[in-house]
């Protein structure tokens, strides 16, 4: 597999204009009234995201599988800087260790050599907030329990609206405050995914790509990342499946300096 086929990006974009909600029908059924609700609180949670004044620094340690030898992997620890301020959000990372050994790499890039990142703090964002929901479709899937709080699961799919590629999949959301604990991303959605089905299919397998986010850490009534993971793998006819390269990413060690949220209607 070649490196540009490799190569995921996993991008959350941020809506930069708002445009008006979902119409909801009177007299709905429960399961969608509970949906509208639902909906309507992470629309609120989101915008509480998206209008915060951030100022955090935390661990964030880097393990990925290498493309050349999966019994390989480096791993990668960063002092991560996160400031948002007027709407102005930076991110900023230095380099302190590699494979253990001590580091020292001032504003340093990520150093990984298949898959990049940003923004993560984001990714509700990007699926629930009061502009996207006028482009996707939801669904109610079930309940589930994380680290031991119980989410409500909706599925979010692309909308007749949407006319380019945008990540979906399926959100874990706390029913009492629209809060999300969880993401685990459509692979067709993802940016990339024509190019990997495409080899795999050349290859006589399908393709096989994992991807969540974990939002473990909340400050504030927000949450923030405590999990990044991907993997690319394909299955052959046979059933075995064979992982071509993966990454981890923890976030530890959170100190907050600023987290200071407003709401404007």
């Amino acid at each position: 597999m070649t490196a540009n086929v490799l190569r995921a990006q996993f991008f959350i974009l941020v809506a930069a204009t708002c445009v008006s909600p979902v119409q909801l029908k009177a007299q709905e059924p429960p399961d969608q009234a509970r949906l509208a609700a639902l909906l309507k609180k992470s629309a609120e949670y989101c915008q509480r995201l998206e209008k915060a004044a951030l100022d955090f620094v935390c661990l964030e340690e880097v393990t990925e599988v290498s493309p050349y030898d999966t019994s390989d992997s480096d791993v990668y620890l960063y002092d991560y800087q996160f400031i948002r301020k007027d709407l102005e959000a930076k991110e900023k990372r230095n380099l302190i260790a590699v494979n253990g050994k001590k580091a020292n790499l001032q504003d340093s890039s990520l150093h990984t050599v298949t898959f990049q990142y940003k923004n993560v703090l984001f990714g509700p964002v990007g699926l629930l907030s009061k502009s996207w929901q006028a482009y996707l479709q939801y669904k109610l899937i079930g309940e589930d329990t994380v680290k031991k709080e119980k989410t409500v699961v909706i599925e979010a799919r692309p909308g007749p609206q949407l006319t380019e590629p945008h990540p979906c999949g399926r959100i874990w959301v706390k029913e009492d405050d629209g809060s999300v604990l969880k993401i685990v991303w459509n692979q067709e959605s993802l940016g990339n995914f024509q190019s990997i089905d495409e080899w795999a299919k050349a290859h006589d397998a399908v393709p096989q790509i994992t991807a969540f986010c974990e939002y473990g850490f909340e400050k504030n009534g927000l949450r923030f990342p405590s999990r990044n993971y991907a993997e690319n793998a394909s299955v052959r006819k046979n059933g075995h499946k064979f992982v071509h390269t993966k990454i981890s990413v923890r976030y530890k060690n959170y100190k907050f300096f600023t987290v200071e949220t407003e709401i404007e209607y």
